[in-house]
């Protein structure tokens, strides 16, 4: 288990540990796991160091996130991708994750997973569908399929998944960390942005040409453990809105609902897997 972004809360990190163990997962942590330093888990060396004491164990089959919150991307000029992938493995994590699991995607063809985080899903304990989820991912039980609905009606249409926390997405743009998106299934979610700054990075994508490359695009969860949508106030655009141009002025075929991101209960996904959206049976099939 590595951290390469926020601190932890020591009970919730505790509480996270015994349930990977209760799942038969024999843990192996990186040394600063529990550190603290500033907004971080350690300074940049510190966390990037105990990143590569994982990386670089062959032993080690998968590798678990304590949290997100921010400092991957300060990371990313110093990381190695080579090392990275050079004992292939599964990589679970989201949010501030998403640079490192889509760069790990896109720079060595390998799937990752957007899935559960140790000092946060898990600690607040899984529900069934999330561990089943979870569970079949890890031993590559495909095909899946997961429901969503279809803003558009429209033909079923493939892709490589790929995506994620949607302002991390954004913050990648024109960087040589910039994610890969031509022909793509396109998945985002985010945490309890408000309307105006969801549609704000969408015009960002826009500008920047991304959306005139992918096939498709999948929406997660856009709010918080509320369970909330995000609102509007009075004279301000809704989501819906932000949502509905967008499935006017693309010819791919949008959908959302999909159960995944910064809410419960949140699917794991396999990015880099092929991906059919069939928006008339509602459903987005994933299979390698």
């Amino acid at each position: 288990m590595a951290a390469l972004s926020g601190p932890v809360d020591s009970d919730r990190l505790d509480a996270g540990l015994n349930a990977l163990g209760r799942l038969g997962f024999e843990v192996v942590t990186a040394p600063n796991i529990r550190q603290r330093h500033g907004l971080f888990a350690g300074s940049d060396t510190e966390r990037l160091e105990g990143f590569y004491e994982l990386v670089d164990d062959p032993s080690v089959k998968a590798i678990f996130f304590t949290r997100g919150g921010w400092g991957l991307n300060r990371l990313l000029p110093r990381l190695d991708w080579r090392r990275v992938v050079r004992h292939p493995r599964a990589y679970l994590g989201y949010s501030d994750l998403t640079p490192l699991l889509n760069g790990i995607v896109t720079r060595a063809g390998l799937v990752t997973f957007h899935g559960p985080m140790v000092a946060a899903d898990l600690a607040r304990g899984l529900t069934p569908a999330e561990q089943e989820s979870l569970l079949q991912a890890l031993a590559g039980s495909y095909p899946q399929s997961f429901e969503v609905r279809a803003c558009e009606q429209g033909q079923p249409v493939e892709g490589v998944l790929l995506g994620g926390c949607l302002s991390l997405l954004v913050s990648l743009l024109g960087t040589p960390w910039e994610v890969d998106l031509e022909g793509a299934v396109l998945f985002i979610e985010d945490l309890n942005e408000p309307p105006y700054r969801l549609d704000r990075m969408l015009t960002h994508l826009r500008l920047s040409g991304t959306l005139t490359k992918i096939k498709a695009l999948i929406v997660g969860y856009l709010h918080g453990e509320g369970g909330k949508e995000p609102t509007a106030m009075d004279g301000e655009i809704t989501l819906e809105m932000v949502l509905d141009a967008l499935a006017r002025d693309f010819p791919w075929p949008l959908a959302k609902g999909l159960e995944a991101g910064h809410a419960s209960p949140s699917l794991t996904l396999p990015l880099g897997l092929n991906a059919r959206l069939d928006p008339p049976a509602g459903r987005l099939w994933v299979c390698p």
